[in-house]
């Protein structure tokens, strides 16, 4: 009786350095699997552009591996009577050409003025342009990240 309790007692000792060496190799993987998962933020530039009445280009990246967008373009200098539309494309890999994703317009003095570009997925390029159709062409403050995978 008293053999079988010793026995057990150090069976009981050797488990638990195992089972903790196997937890650490266990989290060990999860945490390498996460770092391929993790987006990584570049900030890709900022600025302010000033309206002319024509579609321009706020914000234009091309890149050949996969990317994700995102940023912010401040309406805050619209005041009453002001008419601005901003335009999103994506260029497809297929034909290398940008397409319209979104067209937003806003008009008059913003509530909230700080406009968020979604996070959208491209593989070849993204652009935001800008026409502000109405009113005292104003500046437009902007600035946009770049998120990767790893």
């Amino acid at each position: 009786m008293a053999l079988d309790t010793s026995l057990r007692s150090l069976m009981a000792m050797l488990m638990i350095p195992l089972i903790l060496y196997m937890m650490l190799a266990v989290i060990n993987l999860i945490m390498e699997f996460l770092k391929t998962r993790l987006l990584t933020m570049v900030h890709l530039g900022s600025g302010t552009l000033k309206a002319d009445g024509s579609e321009q280009v706020l914000f234009e990246y091309v890149r050949n591996e996969p990317f994700t967008i995102m940023g912010y373009v401040n309406l805050k200098n619209m005041t009453d009577g002001d008419v601005t539309t901003i335009n999103s494309y994506v260029k497809l890999a297929v034909d290398d050409e940008y397409t319209l994703y979104a067209s937003q317009t806003y008009r008059n003095k913003q509530k909230q003025p700080l406009l968020y570009i979604q996070k959208l997925p491209a593989l070849r390029g993204f652009k935001i342009t800008l026409k502000q159709e109405k009113g005292e062409y104003k500046y437009y403050p902007f600035e946009f990240y770049m998120g990767v995978v790893g």
